[in-house]
């Protein structure tokens, strides 16, 4: 059995809904940086669309001033594997990993990647209005 969350993670549907689009509408691969309004398990609120991979250990001065803080680094490269690789966590290797893939029957849907003991496994993610 491979190991999960305790919980499920949690996201709004609007937000989810946004990320998909930016998926749908990408002529490339991009990485963003999905925002939470505080580090102790709340639920994204945001998201910001980042130069590269250096991009993440940082946050732009508007969120921090706003109190945010980085829930998960969104990855999309479409020729590419939904699971991320275990290098994609070698910076903030802590840090989720949100992919957008095409699921059974061409449907886009979004999934949440950690790394646990040096292997990517996927998390529960529960999308809500």
């Amino acid at each position: 059995m491979t190991p999960t969350p305790e919980a499920p993670l949690l996201m709004p549907r609007r937000l989810a809904i946004l990320l998909l689009h930016e998926a749908q509408i990408a002529t490339g691969p991009f990485l963003g940086l999905v925002s939470a309004p505080n580090a102790a398990g709340a639920e994204p609120d945001g998201w910001l669309r980042m130069g590269g991979m250096t991009d993440i250990v940082t946050l732009p001065a508007p969120w921090l001033a706003a109190g945010k803080h980085i829930w998960a680094l969104y990855i999309h490269r479409p020729a590419m594997p939904a699971m991320p690789a275990i290098e994609d966590f070698s910076a903030q290797p802590a840090l989720l990993r949100l992919t957008a893939s095409l699921a059974i029957k061409g449907v886009l849907q979004l999934r949440a990647w950690q790394c646990l003991q040096g292997r990517v496994v996927e998390c529960e993610l529960h999308i809500h209005d």
